[in-house]
């Protein structure tokens, strides 16, 4: 690898984390089920899971669609946990009232953009109107969407992307591809049809390990995923992102999660790796790093 003034630093950025209370809010998940996780999980839980890490800022990615009172909590949060960077809100896009409300969030500057958990809506949802009404606001107030996809959803992306090519939008989790079943094909062109839309499209390199085998996954699973993903979208628009505490549900603490990504970009320049673990999500979320 390189040398230089990239070796060594202190200051990497996770692009998605998450924390929640279960007395506070209502989830329609984790639930039992994931029993390790169905508890409270705090900001100062997830700012010791760093400590002994490079990773020093977090953004933090909701929870509950349609809720903005949950970026409102860990926006204050952030006041006494400083790591804390960013927060993804989620906002009901299709809202009449949806500038109002983003407006409003925007009086902090930590907040950043939106997300929507489409796995509770119709395939199709992404493609509505009412829908791209509210992209369109994101778009005019400079704020960004993050794309929570599966593999069956990809195949609408790249006409959204089309459609809003200045907006910034991230597919989280590489889109939660078939990995323990290393059903790769279909993903690795849908993937390269989304990348190839728009320079304002980026990846985050997160969510792998619960999408392995989860007592037996090894770091070579995931290799040709980040292949892929780093061939497509190159070292200017992928990033790092922990998906704690979700992760520990395939027995991977928040070290165990960077020090996999960390093989697996290995073959990177340091001064591509600072891209990749800091400079990318700084970027893309306008960080005050």
């Amino acid at each position: 690898m390189a040398t230089g003034n990239y070796k060594g630093r202190e200051d990497y950025v996770d692009s998605h984390f998450h924390i929640w209370d279960l007395q506070k809010f209502k989830y329609p998940w984790p639930t039992l089920e994931e029993g390790p996780i169905f508890r409270r999980v705090t900001a100062g839980e997830y700012v010791n899971n760093l400590k002994d890490t490079p990773v020093k800022y977090g953004v933090f990615v909701q929870c509950l669609n349609g809720n903005p009172d949950e970026a409102k909590w860990v926006m204050e949060q952030a006041t006494s946990h400083p790591e804390i960077k960013g927060v993804v809100a989620g906002v009901d896009l299709t809202d009449p009232n949806v500038r109002e409300t983003l407006t409003d969030l925007c009086k902090n500057p930590v907040f950043k953009g939106v997300r929507h958990i489409l796995d509770m809506e119709d395939p199709t949802w992404i493609t509505r109107d009412d829908v791209h009404k509210g992209l369109a606001v994101l778009d005019e107030l400079g704020l960004t969407f993050d794309l929570l996809l599966r593999p069956h959803l990809l195949t609408y992306i790249p006409r959204v992307v089309a459609k809003f090519p200045r907006l910034k939008m991230v597919v989280d989790h590489i889109a939660k591809p078939y990995i323990k079943d290393q059903n790769i094909d279909q993903w690795k062109l849908d993937m390269a049809a989304i990348a190839k839309q728009s320079e304002n499209i980026y990846c985050k390199i997160s969510g792998l390990v619960t999408e392995a085998d989860w007592n037996l996954w090894q770091p070579d699973d995931f290799v040709p995923y980040v292949k892929h993903i780093l061939s497509c979208f190159g070292v200017d628009r992928v990033m790092f992102g922990s998906d704690w505490p979700v992760c520990t549900l395939a027995s991977a603490s928040f070290n165990d999660v960077y020090e996999l990504f960390d093989k697996l970009i290995v073959t990177l320049s340091d001064q591509d790796r600072t891209k990749v673990l800091r400079n990318n999500a700084k970027e893309f979320y306008s960080l005050d790093i």
